[in-house]
């Protein structure tokens, strides 16, 4: 089953934060310049976790933030963006 993951960086080097974007990218849905939100089972987010950490570098920053159900359903959305689907369910 998978878990919501809000993820952030801070990467400094350009070249960096385009890979980590793209590998984000390929997991997850952009939702501001440096936040996405991934829907994961654990272990697809332990390999993600490990291609990340292979490509920062010191100083450079990533941070995961669970959101249970109940958080996600106290999500608050102002202007632009749609809601952060499971992939995992699909509505017929």
């Amino acid at each position: 089953m998978s878990r919501l993951w809000m993820v952030a960086y801070d990467i400094s080097n350009d070249r960096v934060r385009r890979e980590v974007r793209k590998a984000l990218t390929n997991h997850g849905t952009k939702v501001q310049y440096s936040i996405f939100e991934c829907f994961l089972p654990g272990r697809k987010k332990l390999d993600l976790q490990a291609e990340l950490t292979a490509l920062i570098e010191k100083g450079d920053s990533i941070r995961w933030y669970p959101l249970c159900a109940w958080c996600r359903d106290k999500i608050i959305r102002q202007g632009q963006g749609e809601e952060t689907q499971n992939p995992e369910y699909f509505l017929l």
